[in-house]
Order: C-alpha cells, then sequence, then structure tokens
C-alpha cells in the first residue's frame, strides 16, 4: 500500500478533520465575546494540522508495515486492533471452510480412483467368460447371464459418477411403488427362472414421492443382492406395506454375520460373504444406501447368518421428505 492508496482509503477522515479546524476557525473569528488574534487563530491552526499530519502519516507507516507482514504470512497473524481481530476471525473461518472442501474434494477424488480401479478389474471377468461362451457356443442363457452382469456394473459405475450431482438429475414426483415393483420384476425375472427362487408378493397399493429412476436402481441393487446370495430354491419376498409408509425385501439366503452387519453400507466392505462366496465390489450397498440418503429414505438392513435378510425401505411423508431438502 502507498501514501496515495492510503489517503483515498482516509478521504472522509481527512474532510471531517479540514471541516471541523474550518468550523472552529470561523466561530473563533466571528464570536465577538471571543477576542483571540488573527496571528494566535493561525498558530493554533497550524499547531493542530501538525500535530494530525503526525498522527496521519504514523498512522500510514503502521497499516504499511502491518499489511507487508500480512501479505507473506505463513499463518494467521497477531491481531492489533479490534478491526484486525473481526478480520483474522474472517479469514480464520474462510480458512477452515476452504480446508474441509479441499478434504471433500481428495475423499471424492481418492473413492472414484478406489472404485474405478477396482471396477476395471470386476468388469474383465464376465468380459472374458461371454468371449469363452462365444467361442466355445454354449447355452444362450449363461451368455445372458454374463451380460446382465456387464449392465450391473456399468449402471453401478455411471451411479457413483454422478452421486456427487444427484440433485442435477432427479425429480421428486409422485409414483405407483406397487407398478413400479411390478416392472423391476419383469426385468429381473430371468434370474429368479435360473436358480428357480420362489418369489412372493404381498403388494398393497402405495402411492409414495421419490425420483423414479433413483428409486428403481435402489431397489434393483437390493433385489439384485438379494438374488445373489440366495442359493437355488431359494425365497424372496416382496412386502409393501402402506400404513408404514415401507418396503421390505426379504430372502432365505446365507444372512449377514452380525460383526459384518454395521458395515455393510460402507464404500468397498465385502465382508466375509463377498470373500467366500461370490466376488463382490462392496460398492453395491453402499450405492444403496447413497441413493436412499439423496432421495430422502432410509435404508436399513436386519439378517441372520443361515436365515436371510430383510432390507427395509421407508418412505417418510411429503412434509418429511422437504424438510430434508
Amino acid at each position: 500500500m502507498n501514501l496515495k492508496h492510503y489517503v483515498a482509503d482516509q478521504k472522509w477522515q481527512l474532510i471531517t478533520f479540514f471541516f471541523v479546524l474550518l468550523f472552529i476557525a470561523v466561530l473563533v473569528s466571528v464570536d465577538p465575546k471571543l477576542t483571540v488574534a488573527v496571528s494566535s487563530l493561525i498558530y493554533l491552526v497550524i499547531i493542530s494540522f501538525i500535530i494530525f499530519a503526525c498522527f496521519f502519516i504514523g498512522g500510514y507507516f503502521f497499516k504499511r508495515n502491518q499489511l507487508k507482514s500480512w501479505e507473506s504470512f505463513e499463518e494467521l497473524p497477531v491481531a492489533l486492533t479490534h478491526e484486525q481481530e473481526v478480520y483474522v476471525q474472517a479469514f480464520r473461518k474462510w480458512q477452515e471452510h476452504y480446508l474441509e472442501t479441499i478434504q471433500e474434494q481428495n475423499q471424492t477424488a481418492k473413492e472414484q480412483l478406489e472404485f474405478m480401479t477396482q471396477w476395471f478389474h470386476e468388469i474383465k471377468t464376465p468380459i472374458s467368460v461371454s468371449r469363452l461362451l462365444l467361442e466355445t457356443e454354449v447355452n444362450s442363457h449363461s451368455l445372458t447371464e454374463e451380460i446382465n452382469k456387464i449392465e450391473g456394473y456399468v449402471e453401478q459405475a455411471l451411479y457413483f459418477t454422478r452421486l456427487h450431482e444427484f440433485n442435477k438429475d432427479y425429480l421428486i414426483q409422485e409414483i405407483d411403488l406397487e407398478k413400479l415393483i411390478k416392472e423391476i420384476i419383469k426385468t429381473e425375472m430371468k434370474s429368479f427362472i435360473a436358480k428357480k427362487i420362489k418369489l412372493t408378493l404381498n403388494l398393497k397399493p402405495a402411492t409414495i414421492f421419490s425420483d423414479k429412476k433413483g428409486l428403481t436402481y435402489l431397489i434393483r441393487q437390493l433385489l439384485s443382492n438379494s438374488l445373489k446370495y440366495t442359493g437355488d430354491h431359494g425365497e424372496i419376498t416382496i412386502t409393501v406395506n402402506p400404513e408404514a409408509r415401507e418396503l421390505q425385501i426379504c430372502d432365505t439366503g446365507i444372512g449377514i454375520p452380525p460383526e459384518d452387519l454395521p458395515r455393510v453400507f460402507e464404500q468397498g466392505f465385502t465382508g466375509s460373504n463377498g470373500r467366500t462366496h461370490q466376488r463382490s465390489t462392496g460398492m453395491g450397498l453402499y450405492l444403496a444406501k447413497k441413493t436412499a440418503d439423496k432421495l430422502g429414505h432410509r435404508l436399513s438392513l436386519t439378517s441372520s447368518p443361515g436365515k436371510g435378510t430383510t432390507a427395509t425401505i421407508y418412505f417418510p411423508d411429503r412434509s418429511e421428505q422437504l424438510l430434508q431438502f
């Protein structure tokens, strides 16, 4: 900061000083009761001006040195005045917000890198199997199953990449839950038939508020998880409870060990089931939970090893959902 900038910043202080000085001089000269010689009046004005000039120039050097130290500081400077304390507090809040933003961005980039690295490895398996099936000309059902896996992995990747900008691509509207479930079941019917899994539907008419695309992905992910861990001739039951505003997907699969249950929604967590039964990315339930949260729904899991797992989606009413957004 140079003297020109300092004078510009302090212009109203200068104008006020000269106005007050002029007012006092005029008042003293025109008031007949105040007998002050002109030379004395000029002397007082000059002395006042010198005192103010010393104060003004001293303030300039003080602020210039202070701003120089602030220009190159590596940490927040010590505040010497109440005004500077306000600035330092503002800088501190901005710094905390900036660091939080950087940490969030770094975490997002790390999650994306970890997921895509794992995804590239996982997608190679069904592609290789599909190529082998084509070369050996085996039955088309096995090939269809592998293609469905590829489609599932691709859809999972797409939802992961859009997860952090989810609010730009969703529309909350009234949805006929019973109708939506039947549409989803049609797309998964081949998997039910292939594993000879019994499907029981306890559906009642229910209208909920959600984004159709996001909710479809959420239900399909939970249903796919049940199909994956339910053995041949097992059973999956889908129940809609309009009074409780709940959707339940219950299977008779292998279940989840108690020690794994608190972590099933963590990114990349596969648990003992993912390691011993089928290869798993550990992303399905993570994305399902994130999607449910973005939609304003609540997702929970209960399970007993060897008996099965129940996934429950709770749909809040319209007023509750608006409060969450």
